[in-house]
């Protein structure tokens, strides 16, 4: 994939060097193992790739870093492609990232649920597998952008979802419950790939949140991460998508 990439556009030569290079083997690598698990993904987008040129070296590294750390992930989890178990792969991904939840079982959580770990600044560092069956973005795309620029949201709805994780990061929230209602996020990024664009709609319904922990106490109250949990369902595609208000 790599070698038609850089043949079509000559500019592209960088990638057939270095770190730029190892980025694209690794996107090649899950994005062919997502595949035969049937999970449907893309690996990038000429957008992304130019994008990610115009990154420094400090990006690239981090880039690279997360992708290394989801690649172990997927292998060491030994996944079964005909039968992605969500949960296996969740309970991995916190063991390769030394973090632990106490007092809770995956069992709880439904294996259709989307299972998102980040670490205390909000930097996703995993997310499951089924997160792609709503999501319209190529892996790479996926990379070298932030999540404002790829989604909307009710600005109403970010407000509350910043209130709940500083309670939970403080330690003073008691529940685990997410507290935020159904609400709707939108593609707002035009990876260049149809025209016109269409972008995707759909409702988004979270569930639970969760503090991680390490055997070592980093903080006052040990937690230096959390973990999130939600349901998302595609409702609208393209013309339909844009004509729905957010406030």
């Amino acid at each position: 994939m790599i070698t038609s990439l850089v043949n079509s556009q000559k500019n592209y030569a960088d990638l057939n060097n270095g770190i730029l290079f190892e980025i694209m083997q690794h996107i090649d690598f899950i994005h062919e193992l997502l595949m035969r698990a049937s999970i449907p993904t893309r690996p990038y987008t000429a957008k992304a790739v130019e994008t990610l040129l115009s990154m420094d070296n400090q990006s690239h590294r981090m880039i690279l870093g997360r992708l290394k750390s989801w690649k172990n992930i997927l292998i060491s989890a030994d996944i079964d492609l005909d039968n992605v178990d969500e949960i296996v792969l969740a309970n991995k991904a916190l063991e390769y990232f030394n973090f632990r939840l106490k007092d809770y079982n995956w069992e709880t959580t439904a294996r259709d649920e989307i299972i998102e770990i980040y670490n205390p600044e909000g930097i996703q560092l995993y997310r499951s597998l089924n997160f792609f069956k709503t999501c319209g973005y190529s892996l790479l795309d996926l990379c070298v952008n932030e999540w404002y620029i790829l989604w909307e949201r009710p600005k109403s709805i970010v407000e509350k979802m910043h209130k709940v994780v500083g309670e939970l990061l403080s330690g003073k929230k008691a529940d685990h419950a997410m507290n935020v209602e159904p609400h709707l996020i939108r593609e707002t990024y035009d990876d260049g790939t149809t025209q016109p664009f269409y972008p995707r709609t759909a409702v988004v319904e979270f569930g639970n949140i969760y503090p991680l922990y390490s055997n070592g106490i980093d903080k006052a109250n040990g937690i230096i991460g959390f973990v999130v949990t939600s349901r998302g369902k595609l409702i609208s595609v393209g013309d339909d998508a844009m004509k729905l208000a957010f406030i």
